[in-house]
């Protein structure tokens, strides 16, 4: 099986990293009580924020906790270790390791911050209800910082103006009942995951303004840049639009000047358009361009009243 650079990247750093420093905060003896405690904390700051803003789209969501697990267990051999040792390391080897492990608390604690203050509703949300079939989701990006929605990039208006609008998205990826969102791993057929084909349904009533359905699927990891939102709907539900985005051609269920009902099927989700794999793209904007369709005002929201943040586990029962 040919795993992508994506996948391969990302595995790197949310799992072989980690492991890394786990195996070395094992292996190499600490200089002193404390900068070992300080070793400990810096490796559980880390973890934490891969499980805040680590991206899953491949491996489960729970892989964090397994890590913590194994730290958990190597830092107990190592406190064994620690205390039937008889030397005593020099002076400046334990003052350098607690320099080292406090500059690496700080780093971890720096990275954490946006992860954890991000993750708080803006006042005033628009609140739509749930957008897809019942189901295990996953929040891959949502968010008021970039650290765990990199959707925010697109408020820079000087360079992103067209595509304004969707600044303030999620993207909800599909699981099975253990966390699995993949049959395989980085599979490039987009059928091999979970959330593809499964029914989207309108989060508001209101009128079709905009629906699009004959882009192609791109295998993973491959984007069409040409086309960010693929096969698309755009549903003005009152004085905002809805958008949703990236589904598979031929399932749009919908037309121009259609009415729908909140919870109504309007297709089924894909991997078309600006993807790196199948999931639904959902946002909120004030009003709607017509030459930059995406170029509307971003606006906050809820789903069921639930602020949506990455790694959000979200269960649809009905």
């Amino acid at each position: 099986m040919v795993v992508n650079a994506f996948a391969q990247q990302l595995a790197l750093f949310q799992i072989g990293l980690p492991l890394l420093l786990i195996i070395l905060n094992a292996a190499i003896p600490s200089a002193s009580s404390t900068g070992f405690l300080l070793r400990f904390a810096a490796i559980g700051v880390a973890l934490i924020y891969l499980a805040l803003a680590g991206l899953w789209l491949f491996e489960p969501w729970w892989t964090p906790l397994i890590l913590g697990v194994l730290h958990g267990v190597a830092t107990l051999l190592a406190v064994r270790r620690l205390r039937t040792s008889g030397r005593r390391p020099q002076r400046w080897a334990q003052l350098g390791e607690i320099g080292v492990s406090v500059a690496a608390v700080g780093t971890a604690l720096f990275l954490l911050y946006p992860a954890v203050s991000g993750r708080y509703a803006p006042n005033a949300p628009v609140d739509l209800a749930s957008p897809l079939e019942p189901g295990h989701y996953l929040v891959a990006n949502g968010g008021t910082t970039t650290a765990i929605n990199a959707h925010l990039l697109f408020q820079d208006p000087e360079r992103f103006d067209a595509y304004s609008g969707q600044a303030r998205a999620i993207d909800i990826i599909g699981t099975d009942r253990w966390g699995f969102s993949t049959t395989g791993l980085s599979p490039e057929d987009p059928e091999r995951y979970a959330i593809y084909g499964r029914h989207i349904l309108a989060p508001c009533a209101g009128e079709i303004v905009r629906a699009f359905d004959d882009a192609p699927d791109m295998r993973v990891p491959v984007m069409d840049r040409s086309n960010m939102a693929g096969n698309h709907v755009f549903i003005a539900c009152g004085e905002w639009t809805v958008v949703l985005g990236h589904m598979a051609p031929g399932s749009v269920q919908v037309a121009v000047g259609d009415r729908v009902s909140t919870g109504e099927r309007i297709g089924r989700v894909g991997n078309s358009g600006n993807t790196n794999a199948p999931h639904l793209h959902l946002h909120v904007q004030r009003g709607s361009p017509a030459n930059t369709p995406l170029g509307g005002e971003p606006v906050w929201f809820t789903i069921d009243g639930q602020f949506p943040v990455r790694n959000d586990r979200i269960r649809i029962t009905n």
